[in-house]
């Protein structure tokens, strides 16, 4: 019963293959005799595809092999056998008598992307079994089932507030086990990309700024990233997180909370006594918003000093508002950034008088003769004293010597005798 070798194949070709040798083998051992003729394949090597995630029992190919002998000579019987990787054999399954290759589970080109397989035995007796051996290259087509997934669950970068427009952050990466377009990524940002900030190229994942930023306005950016692949219908992955941490520069001067600064004390108070609070914000963080205050325009003996961390100005000296009643002085606020950056202010203080002076008179002896028959009411002298505090009013008396109260003097308006 001779025939011809055929191949029947089911699926398309692929690049990738797996191989099943198919070999009509020896079943008995006989002593030779030179009777038997061996079967043929037509071809000694097979090359099929088939996709991943069929159902198990998909045909693959039915391999057919020709024995010119008569009766069980040329009765051939298949079998394979796995070369080179024995999992193989957990696939795939023959029928002995037609030779159809069909598959036992699955394929899953992720795990194993080719399969080699082998046989065909004739049934002689005379002088035994003879076999001949096909090989069989199945290759496993991709199919589009697998997502892209990012290499990191979580990109976290820090950026300086002042990052040149156009500057790279970072770069995703997703990778899918697919091939080919099913395997090809392709990026893009879909939320979080407040006022439009940044921007993702397609192809490569890689972040760029395109826009100022601004610490003081936005700290923390968090970039919903979404990873797709290039199958029909395309795998999409919408977990990648990039947070993108804006890091403080020192761009902002100290500010004033209110100015000019004004205010009063009494000159009687004591040394270190609190006067003003002299308070400046700084829209920056950290050491680029601590702030250091001193005085300025001030000179040797000023009576007046700051804490440097408070703001608080003191009195430093004693003071006397009959000397100096009114201090102008300056201000400076400076942050510990790098480089320093300060701003500048007024301050006014006015000393109000308390009463802590003597009137005193203008001359110490005052002389004078008067005649001993002046009238009554006769305008004799007029004494003076004068007070340094402010709104002093003076009023006289005599405090002795005035005999028989010869004389009168109005307490107020000069003192006339």
């Amino acid at each position: 019963n001779g025939g011809m070798v055929e191949g029947e194949t089911h699926g398309q070709l692929s690049p990738s293959s797996h191989t099943i040798q198919i070999v009509p083998g020896k079943w008995n051992h006989r002593k030779r005799r030179n009777v038997n003729t061996p079967p043929q394949f037509q071809l000694p090597n097979y090359q099929v595809s088939v996709p991943e995630n069929e159902p198990s029992g998909t045909r693959v190919i039915t391999l057919k092999a020709t024995d010119p002998d008569d009766g069980e000579a040329g009765r051939i019987e298949y079998g394979m056998e796995a070369l080179f990787d024995s999992r193989s054999n957990d696939f795939f399954v023959i029928n002995p008598q037609t030779g159809a290759i069909t598959t036992v589970q699955p394929l899953d080109r992720e795990v194993k992307d080719t399969h080699l397989i082998v046989e065909a035995n004739d049934q002689g007796k005379d002088p035994e079994p003879r076999s001949a051996t096909a090989t069989v290259n199945i290759s496993v087509e991709d199919e589009n089932d697998n997502y892209p997934q990012f290499s990191e669950k979580r990109y976290v970068v820090q950026i300086p507030e002042n990052v040149a427009v156009n500057s790279k952050v970072t770069q995703v990466e997703a990778t899918d086990k697919d091939e080919g377009n099913n395997a090809k990524v392709h990026y893009s940002i879909i939320s979080g990309n407040v006022k439009g900030q940044f921007y993702i190229h397609s192809p490569t994942g890689v972040i760029d700024v395109i826009n100022p930023l601004d610490y003081e306005m936005i700290r923390e950016y968090n970039l919903r990233i979404k990873a797709q692949d290039g199958g029909r219908p395309p795998l999409i992955n919408g977990t990648g997180m990039v947070v993108v941490q804006v890091v403080d520069v020192n761009d902002n001067a100290p500010m004033f909370v209110s100015t000019p600064f004004q205010s009063t004390v009494l000159e009687n108070v004591a040394i270190g006594y609190s006067v003003i609070h002299i308070q400046a914000i700084d829209a920056d963080s950290g050491d680029n918003a601590r702030l250091e205050y001193r005085l300025t325009d001030t000179s040797p003996g000023f009576p007046f000093t700051i804490n440097n961390s408070t703001g608080w100005i003191t009195v430093a000296a004693e003071l006397d508002r009959e000397t100096t009643e009114f201090y102008t002085f300056g201000m400076e606020a400076r942050d510990c950034g790098i480089p320093v950056m300060s701003s500048s202010a007024s301050v006014s203080i006015t000393v109000l008088d308390v009463n802590d002076n003597i009137p005193t008179f203008t001359e110490k002896v005052y002389s004078l003769k008067i005649n001993e028959d002046a009238v009554v009411g006769t305008s004799v002298l007029t004494v003076t004293a004068v007070d340094r505090d402010v709104n002093s009013v003076v009023t006289y008396q005599i405090s002795s010597g005035n005999t028989r109260n010869r004389f009168a003097i109005t307490s107020q308006s000069g003192g006339a005798i």
